[in-house]
């Protein structure tokens, strides 16, 4: 948000006066910025992964089986494309109010930390898909797998184990429980 601060601010993109959105239009703008976030996260991680560009994405991935912190394991030119411009693009379409555009960096960092911890928190999307990512850095490049799904960059994980566990769960079982490894055809 930093960098991107004074260019909203001269564009007229971001405002920091003025009433904060209604809880509806907030929503709304969430929606946006998180269509917009899948987009840019799925295709320039896409990008990333060609062989001509992987040199600027390899950095991430020295962790085969990340933890949180790994999540800003990037340089500076894999941050700013890959990171950078996918969160701050929704704020700065939408032209939203600078304490909505906090939030939603707030939300990011947050589920983006959660999605490289390695865990399976209630309610929250699934890291399994991510984890799988890391360990064999052929598929699964968005976090929402609509276009992982569209582009059939889902289908060496979807029938893995680790597939199947890539839900929202809603109770306080573990996951390995619900989906114990004998359950499906083995890797």
């Amino acid at each position: 948000m930093v960098i991107f601060y004074p260019s909203t601010c001269w564009s007229g993109a971001m405002h920091t006066t003025g009433p904060l959105p209604t809880f509806g239009k907030l929503v709304l703008q969430f929606l946006g910025f998180r269509i917009l976030e899948e987009f840019g996260n799925y295709y320039g991680h896409r990008i990333l992964h060609m062989p001509q560009f992987y040199k600027y994405h390899k950095k991430h991935h020295e962790w085969t089986a990340p933890i949180g912190i790994v999540s800003a394991n990037a340089g500076p030119i894999e941050h700013f494309l890959g990171s950078i411009l996918p969160v701050a693009a929704g704020p700065y379409i939408f032209k939203s109010h600078l304490f909505v555009a906090w939030i939603w960096t707030l939300l990011v960092m947050f589920t983006t930390t959660v999605e490289h911890s390695g865990y399976h928190i209630p309610f929250l999307f699934s890291a399994e898909g991510h984890d799988y990512h890391h360990k064999t850095s052929t598929c699964w490049y968005g976090t929402m797998a609509f276009l992982d799904v569209l582009h059939g960059t889902d289908k060496p994980f979807s029938d893995t184990v680790d597939g199947k566990r890539q839900f929202i769960s809603c109770t306080f079982t573990p996951v390995k429980n619900t989906v114990p490894n004998n359950s499906c055809k083995s890797e």
